[in-house]
């Protein structure tokens, strides 16, 4: 069974991150495995023909500021200043803003809790990413996540959410929620609520149809850019793209 239950800023620790052990979960065949993102120094080599590809496609450049919404250590945030883009991010872990990726800073980074009020004025990014997030948040803190979100962002929104198909119902785990064991090789990764692109359509738009839109042209342009191979993963699952009217 699931060591810890409550996946709260101490759950995501080196055993998440780094893998000295690994968090440990029940498999379906009752034998206990052992999760975690099994990355020593935060590298991906996968990021840089992404950034450059966010870049592009949403005219960045060095008068742009962006934010990476659970930026884990910041690897992304490495990359993007590496081209030229200032860019900032917060993340609910502290073990991961006192371990960032090498070539990320301390100070582009801090440790803050995405249920509150971002620690930021109103609209200064050009671009916010929320990248394998949203299945993160308990449900009672989806809209005041999506809210904030919207309230810094001057132009553009990419997110890359865990979800599941149209014909799958998916699952919520709430706070007090004890995991069941059919759950836990999902919920090991901190996945609390896993349901499919519409139902995170639904939560986006949900009274911003004349603020934002959805833009599926700019998604086919950012697939088509990035080698399959790198985002395999993320196109299994769902990208979104919105724009400020």
């Amino acid at each position: 069974m699931l060591e810890e239950t409550k996946f709260d800023s101490e759950y995501y620790n080196e055993d998440y991150f780094k893998t000295p052990e690994g968090k440990k979960y029940t498999k379906p065949d009752g034998s206990i495995g052992a999760w975690s993102y099994s990355n020593s120094d935060g590298e991906w080599l996968g990021c840089e023909p992404i950034v450059k590809t966010w870049k592009e496609i949403f005219n960045l450049n060095d008068k742009s500021c962006v934010l990476d919404v659970g930026c884990g250590r910041g690897t992304f945030i490495g990359y993007l200043r590496n081209i030229g883009i200032e860019t900032h991010g917060f993340d609910f872990s502290e073990w991961a803003i006192n371990n960032p990726y090498p070539k990320c800073h301390k100070d582009w980074i801090r440790c803050h809790d995405a249920t509150k009020q971002f620690p930021y004025g109103g609209s200064p990014f050009d671009l916010v990413l929320c990248l394998d997030l949203m299945e993160h948040m308990y449900i009672d803190d989806i809209d005041k996540v999506i809210n904030e979100i919207f309230r810094v962002g001057n132009k553009w929104i990419f997110l890359q959410i865990a979800t599941v198909d149209s014909n799958s119902n998916g699952y919520i785990l709430e706070k007090e929620d004890l995991v069941p064991k059919e759950l836990e090789g999902m919920a090991v990764a901190g996945h609390v609520t896993v349901q499919n692109k519409q139902f995170w359509i639904n939560k986006l738009m949900a009274n911003k149809e004349n603020k934002w839109k959805l833009r599926d042209d700019k998604v086919k342009e950012f697939i088509k850019k990035v080698p399959s191979n790198i985002i395999s993963n993320w196109t299994k699952n769902t990208i979104l793209i919105l724009e400020k009217v």
